[in-house]
């Protein structure tokens, strides 16, 4: 069996390429004993596995396809002949390779449970079940070079939710499942998030957005909420830690082409040497690099300015000013800013009784009381303390 061209990314993954060795040696008891182990630790069925390795692919033909392919490519048919020994594996001759070693009880597994499928695109999972389901793969290639093109490459095209970490996207595999119905209040705030989401959606430009507000208003599950709640339209939610910040160039680079994606800058603030707000200013405004109409930038703050004072700062009134002023013009490059002030007792309350009777199926007469003397205990109004006091009810 010749080595992949279209595909050769696959023989580095933790299930083909073992597979791919075996059978260029079906006699060889260490090729078999090394494939039975990697189908164990997947704990999937082998076509899914192989499957969703093929949708996830990040070789010469899914790179080449995320920038736009004709279906009669010659490249297509390169691919097809390829993908046809690949769904041979997944349906039949995996099994066959490894019976021959007595094996073949490794390729159990289990399907994909409710968290781990919502955790993937609609898209990814829709192709990566109809390649699972069906045999003969070759005619697949141009619906995965669309695909491709749609949904972007790796983690990308498998992954709803994802973080930046070091210069590349790692996926979520168990996103936070936070729905626009489990958040009660700020209603009002949500409501042109959602809006200029829902335009983005349908490639209208859309602003950039800066939630600010107090520690535990819902900031970030806001975001996450929006987000989720337009799934099924192939919206990518991509964190990027503050650490991180400085890599939101190259960020930018690597989604571009792909679908449509939130790049989620959680709890900003830009106080330290480096300068990090000058990285954002440009990043925001479209620096060297110009920024992919598929992205928009959403970050949440504690303050609406997004610095703290440093003595640094102060020791030269004139340098001072300037620095501070520069940071503060940060803000401005945020075209949607939306503040979520600190909660009364009312709408503190009010999400305490939704959260229990989510929880419970009932609220207990003396909530209110209980959910006072939680907060007065040093956890404050908040919807955050609201889902603490929630998590200790039995």
């Amino acid at each position: 069996m010749s080595l992949l061209v279209a595909y050769a990314d696959l023989h580095e993954d933790g299930l083909v390429g073992p597979l791919f060795d075996l059978a260029e040696a079906p006699d060889d008891e260490v090729a078999a004993a090394e494939a039975a182990r990697a189908a164990l630790e997947l704990e999937l069925p082998v076509g899914l596995a192989i499957a969703l390795a093929v949708v996830a692919s990040e070789g010469p033909f899914a790179v080449a396809a995320r920038h736009g392919m004709a279906a009669h490519d010659p490249r297509v048919a390169l691919a097809g002949r390829e993908l046809a020994r690949v769904g041979e594996l997944a349906h039949g001759d995996a099994a066959r390779l490894l019976a021959r070693h007595g094996l073949d009880g490794a390729l159990g597994g289990r399907d994909l449970a409710g968290p781990e499928r919502d955790a993937i695109p609609v898209a990814a999972l829709a192709l990566a079940d109809r390649l699972a389901a069906e045999p003969g793969w070759a005619g697949t290639a141009a619906d995965l070079a669309a695909f491709h093109a749609a949904e972007g490459t790796g983690a990308l095209a498998i992954s709803r939710v994802l973080r930046w970490v070091d210069g590349e996207l790692v996926g979520v595999p168990a996103p936070d499942r936070t729905t626009l119905e489990d958040l009660v209040g700020y209603e009002a705030q949500r409501a042109p998030l959602l809006d200029d989401l829902r335009a983005f959606l349908h490639g209208a430009p859309a602003n950039d957005a800066l939630l600010h507000g107090p520690p535990g208003t819902g900031k970030s599950a806001a975001v996450r909420a929006c987000a989720a709640a337009y799934a099924d339209q192939g919206i990518r939610l991509v964190q990027v830690e503050r650490d991180q910040i400085d890599g939101v160039e190259a960020a930018l680079i690597e989604l571009r082409d792909g679908p449509p994606t939130i790049l989620f800058l959680d709890d900003l603030v830009v106080d330290d040497g480096e300068r990090l707000d000058r990285v954002l200013r440009a990043t925001l405004d479209g620096g060297v690099v110009e920024r992919p109409p598929n992205v928009i930038v959403w970050a949440t703050s504690n303050r609406l300015n997004l610095t703290h004072g440093s003595l640094a700062e102060r020791a030269d009134d004139v340098d001072a000013e300037e620095m501070v002023g520069e940071k503060v013009a940060l803000a401005a490059r945020f075209g949607r800013r939306v503040r979520f002030p600190r909660q009364d007792k009312a709408a503190y309350l009010a999400i305490c009784r939704h959260l229990a009777f989510a929880r419970l199926g009932s609220v207990p007469d003396d909530l209110d009381a209980q959910a006072m003397r939680f907060a007065v205990q040093g956890h404050g109004l908040s919807a955050r303390t609201a889902r603490q006091f929630a998590d200790q009810l039995r």
